[in-house]
């Protein structure tokens, strides 16, 4: 079976040593995609020689890529605007929104290079902004909608789709809103949605089939599976990434309808270790919840 796991399973690494070893054991444990997913947030920029070595590595250990995580700079998702981060692609300060545009764009130059078909990208909504000031929803998508746009030619140019993830930040209504907007204006060819199983689980619980999946089943073009059990779960107040059925997510249910959608093999885990388990114990049992929610 083909199967993707996110790079940064247990961390970000700032050596090169330990970015090729954590590549090495991906492999090792018999998984035969990534989703590159180091830097993931930040302003870090590739440089094409960094491009180039990470394909070095994947083509030494037999590694294919599925999805790239793209940056939006150092904006963490704050409800309401308390200053402006760098390089974001949403911001109303024109030569910012264009940095982070241009961040956007180094990622889409290493998603063509390491021959991955989609970018992941977050959208955080400042959504009480648009409560308390609602001149400030129509500046924030005007901006949105100039980035995207100049990404558009660019994406299309490299066969690289961004796809836009579903996060636990906001609330629900306000991001069906973002989705119905942006598939109305942009074709599936350049922009898609990426599920998050935990997120959704998080925001709409067992509904989230139904209100989330079903709605944009035809724009599915990338994934994070992992599991939770709602708010509370720790880490990250639920946002726990764990593996499949370790949570309570109903997958019978879920992944017939995602074998209903546009998506395309592998199943990608975005899943996170403990920190007291064994690296290669803990990849042989994502591997096998890979195999047991592929049997559902």
């Amino acid at each position: 079976m083909e199967l993707a796991i996110a790079t940064d399973y247990r961390g970000e690494f700032r050596k090169i040593e330990d970015i090729e070893a954590c590549l090495h054991e991906i492999a090792e444990a018999g998984f035969s995609h990534i989703h590159w997913c180091f830097e993931w947030i930040g302003e870090y920029i590739y440089s094409k020689a960094e491009m180039y070595q990470i394909r070095e590595w994947m083509e030494k250990y037999g590694l294919k890529a599925k999805s790239l995580h793209a940056s939006n700079g150092s904006n963490c998702g704050d409800a309401k605007q308390k200053g402006h981060y760098r390089k974001d692609y949403t911001s109303e300060m024109e030569l910012n929104r264009i940095a982070g545009r241009e961040l956007i764009e180094n990622r889409v130059e290493l998603a063509h290079i390491i021959g991955a078909t989609e970018i992941v990208l977050h959208m955080y909504l400042p959504f009480l902004d648009f409560q308390n000031k609602p001149e400030s929803k129509e500046v924030f998508y005007r901006q949105v909608l100039r980035s995207l746009d100049e990404l558009e030619p660019f994406c299309k140019e490299r066969k690289v789709r961004i796809c836009i993830e579903n996060l636990f930040e906001a609330p629900g209504e306000l991001q069906l809103e973002q989705f119905d907007l942006l598939f109305a204006r942009y074709p599936k060819e350049f922009l898609g949605f990426c599920l998050d199983t935990g997120h959704a689980n998080l925001v709409w619980g067992d509904s989230f089939i139904e209100v989330l999946v079903e709605r944009y089943k035809d724009r599915l073009f990338s994934i994070h599976m992992h599991d939770n059990k709602g708010w509370g779960d720790e880490p990250g107040c639920g946002d726990a990434h764990r593996l499949p059925g370790e949570g309570n997510i109903d997958w019978k249910r879920l992944m017939g309808v995602l074998r209903t959608s546009a998506y395309e093999l592998p199943w990608t885990l975005e899943v996170s270790k403990p920190a007291k388990e064994d690296a290669a114990a803990y990849l042989k049992r994502a591997k096998d919840a890979g195999a047991w929610m592929d049997c559902q």
